[in-house]
């Protein structure tokens, strides 16, 4: 049986930040057998077409592409949030609520970044027009390996952390 993992990440195509520092998580803490598991992005262009059409659909046709290769092929969906200022800002809070319940009522995992994704593996919130050269120069520099993996680990937000860690042991086994 395959195991494909579609990860839901508010990047965009073009930028595919988000994708660096997951991508680098699952090669440094996981042990991944490539003809068993399949990584798969979906780009969500912002946060809030989590439930577009547009992104649906990629997700539709991703599994459907891996369930034709086997019948017993499996996929996971994975979305991924930032936290932003959800501890100061009621319209943040309100976001993941929402979001964390179309999650559940999809039998979609929910993962979260806090306060973003930047901010969990850099340490420090990044300017827009500055997170694809920082992603870029993490994932060339394997900077993850200064990244400990209890900070990904939480089960509740906590600043600079995330369940990304929580939720990949379910599915990945953990390297030696």
């Amino acid at each position: 049986m395959g195991l494909q993992l579609i990860f839901c990440m508010e990047t965009t195509a073009k930028n595919k930040s988000d994708q660096m520092y997951i991508w680098s998580t699952i090669d440094h803490f996981y042990q991944v057998d490539q003809a068993k598991v399949k990584l798969s992005p979906v780009f969500m262009e912002g946060k809030g077409n989590y439930a577009s059409k547009r992104v649906e659909k990629r997700i539709t046709d991703l599994k459907k592409q891996y369930a034709a290769a086997s019948v017993n092929n499996k996929s996971v969906i994975i979305y991924c949030f930032d936290c932003d200022d959800y501890d100061h800002n009621a319209e943040d809070a309100g976001f993941l609520i929402k979001a964390e319940e179309y999650c559940d009522k999809n039998q979609y995992r929910f993962v979260w970044f806090c306060k973003d994704i930047e901010d969990v593996f850099l340490g420090e919130r990044i300017a827009n027009n500055q997170k694809k050269k920082r992603a870029e120069s993490f994932f060339a520099q394997k900077s993850i390996g200064n990244v400990s993996l209890k900070r990904l680990k939480e089960k509740r937000y906590k600043p600079h952390r995330s369940n990304l860690g929580v939720v990949l042991d379910e599915y990945l086994p953990g390297k030696l």
